[in-house]
């Protein structure tokens, strides 16, 4: 496991093929709702876990940010979008559900001091999970520009648009810089809006494996990480795109 402020840069993936323009009324099909669900009020409805946003999306000033937003990256083909985020993993993952007898509890055994988490930091393309940096502990604004302009920055090509959430770390000084002087854009996010950024559902799998992995040592959590973050395909990528409206063609 890398020391705090070790940089551990991954190559890029072949490329995932032709890709089109997204359009911005694809998403989100029919407006900021979901469909009802055909059927849902018939007999034999099962009972299901809902799918939670922050009611601060339903805003007026929140939902004309989402539609500028497809304004503004309908300009761009996804093959040159690049979505930058960071999520946090530790030493106590494990799966959130098993198997017993009905009526019975399922137990597990986690480390109770498991110590800091490792965040990892990436950018998803298209092609994959790019410019990976792994460091033990928070990201703050320090530790974000290193990353930037240390491992991403030296993978944007011209034309390419790094798009982020607008968490405070992302916006401190030097980070538009290091993205532009590379001939690349940066976007950000509107506000309460992560089912716009397919890197969430990367970090989904990543987590998934984790936990059923249960690396208890750094030593095996890196290397369950190096293993994970290789089996991000091209087409897992694409597939996210898709799912969060960016179109293909």
């Amino acid at each position: 496991m890398p020391a705090a402020g070790a940089l551990a840069p991954r190559a890029a993936r072949p490329d995932a093929g032709r890709t089109g323009r997204a359009s911005p009324d694809r998403w989100p099909p029919g407006g900021e709702h979901a469909y009802p669900v055909p059927g849902a009020a018939a007999p034999g409805a099962a009972a299901k876990k809902k799918t939670v946003h922050a009611s601060e999306r339903d805003t007026a000033q929140v939902r004309q940010a989402r539609r500028q937003y497809w304004q503004g990256i309908a300009r761009h083909a996804p093959a040159r979008l690049k979505f930058v985020d960071e999520s946090g993993v530790n030493i106590a993952m494990t799966r959130r559900y098993g198997r017993a007898r009905r009526g019975q509890r399922v137990h597990d055994a986690v480390p109770k001091n498991w110590g800091r988490n490792v965040t990892v930091l990436g950018s998803l393309s298209c092609q994959g999970l790019e410019a990976v940096m792994t460091i033990e502990g928070a990201t703050d604004g320090a530790v974000f520009f290193a990353y930037v302009s240390q491992v991403l920055a030296p993978t944007l090509k011209p034309g390419d648009v790094v798009v982020m959430d607008n968490l405070g770390a992302h916006k401190v000084d030097g980070i538009r810089s290091a993205i532009e002087a590379r001939g690349a854009a940066l976007m950000y996010l509107p506000p309460y809006s992560p089912d716009y950024s397919p890197i969430e559902p990367c970090w989904s799998k990543l987590k998934t494996y984790l936990r059923a992995i249960k690396a208890r040592t750094l030593e095996a959590l890196d290397q369950a990480l190096a293993h994970v973050i290789d089996t991000v395909t091209a087409s897992d990528a694409k597939e996210w795109f898709k799912h969060c409206g960016y179109a293909f063609h």
